[in-house]
């Protein structure tokens, strides 16, 4: 096909933070039993959901640069690190997996879904899509191998894991049936869904994903806490949005390339504290993702897309330009100057 830019978006840009939108609360605990901690954190980590009580249980461990941040939130809940007995990985991406290995060398085992757990383990290239993504996850071993269809204990109580492929291939929600507390990882949000990898995964994984959503909505649950944004209570009306989010981009797939892209990007910003912005195209134009998106899918040249992008993150008031420099505009913790001590890439993993 012949180099050609992506079709202009003729409809309103989705934001790149989580409002509440009307419906939802932000931080409200009410509707959640009182051994289930739930805490919104900033980018690049994933939310704290902790599991208190008996068998004490962390989902998820954010980014890396925020591990000490993510202990402090432990001790705030009158545990110490090493008292945890296990740390669920919803899926392997940076923002859920990164504290890993700041965990374990606490001694706390990692339990995640049992195909990227292989991967980790044999210390695949592709494992957490760290350098596909440019993502660093330092090493980290998966000690607890999970399927859809098991049960565990965590905190109080017996919770299901569910396969809830779309996001990941391999994602994992956990339900507990008594308390009808259902958590998400990235299979949605309050007012947002996980994006779609169409290069890695192809276009069918958007109906995947939707198939995930209708299963998800099925279950009788009274509050949902997800991997970002706010706690859930209304959980047919996040259902409902997620469901027709997904049903727009199956009928115009491009609309989950650009939900990816812009998702990848503003990640990338937040990381890296900003960008130069006469730096903005070579970094672009020098990343896996955008080339493949730019050859794979939308069959342009990768600097017409990386100008394209940039333009809509622009447009879209995604993007905040100060002092030559570019940052996200999605609220952020700045990872400190020299925090990584060890490869972030799988294939560099010891």
């Amino acid at each position: 096909m012949g180099q050609r830019r992506p079709r202009p978006r003729l409809r309103p840009a989705l934001p790149l933070t989580h409002p509440a939108p009307t419906g939802y609360r932000s931080s409200v605990h009410a509707e959640l039993p009182g051994w289930v901690r739930f805490v919104p954190r900033p980018y690049p980590s994933s939310n704290l959901i902790l599991l208190t009580g008996p068998t004490p249980v962390l989902l998820d461990s954010g980014f890396g640069s925020d591990a000490a941040a993510l202990g402090e939130l432990i001790g705030a809940a009158g545990l110490a690190v090493a008292q945890l007995a296990l740390v669920l990985n919803s899926h392997w991406h940076s923002d859920h997996s990164g504290g890993n290995a700041w965990l374990q060398a606490h001694g706390v085992p990692i339990a995640a879904a049992r195909r990227d757990g292989e991967a980790v383990n044999r210390r695949d290239p592709s494992a957490c899509e760290a350098e596909w993504l440019d993502q660093p996850v330092e090493p980290y071993h998966v000690g607890v191998l999970l399927d859809g269809g098991d049960r565990l204990r965590a905190g109080e109580a017996d919770w299901e894991v569910l396969a809830t492929p779309g996001h990941t291939p391999h994602h994992l929600s956990f339900y507990q049936p008594d308390e009808q507390v259902l958590l998400l990882g990235d299979a949605l949000h309050a007012d947002d869904v996980g994006w779609i990898n169409l290069v890695l995964d192809g276009p069918g994984a958007i109906g995947v994903a939707l198939q995930s959503v209708e299963r998800l909505a099925g279950l009788p649950v009274r509050c949902c806490l997800s991997g970002h944004g706010p706690l859930i209570t209304d959980p047919p009306g996040a259902f409902a949005h997620a469901r027709s989010r997904y049903e727009r981009m199956l009928a115009d797939p491009s609309r989950a390339a650009w939900h990816g892209m812009k998702r990848i990007f503003a990640y990338a910003l937040m990381i890296n504290d900003g960008m130069p912005l006469d730096g903005v195209t070579d970094y672009l134009t020098s990343r896996a993702w955008l080339i493949d998106y730019a050859t794979r899918v939308l069959k342009v040249t990768p600097e017409l897309l990386a100008e394209d992008l940039l333009a809509e993150m622009r447009r879209a008031k995604a993007v905040i330009e100060r002092d030559g420099v570019l940052r996200a505009a999605t609220p952020y913790t700045a990872p400190a100057p020299g925090w990584r001590t060890r490869p972030g890439a799988p294939r560099d993993w010891a």
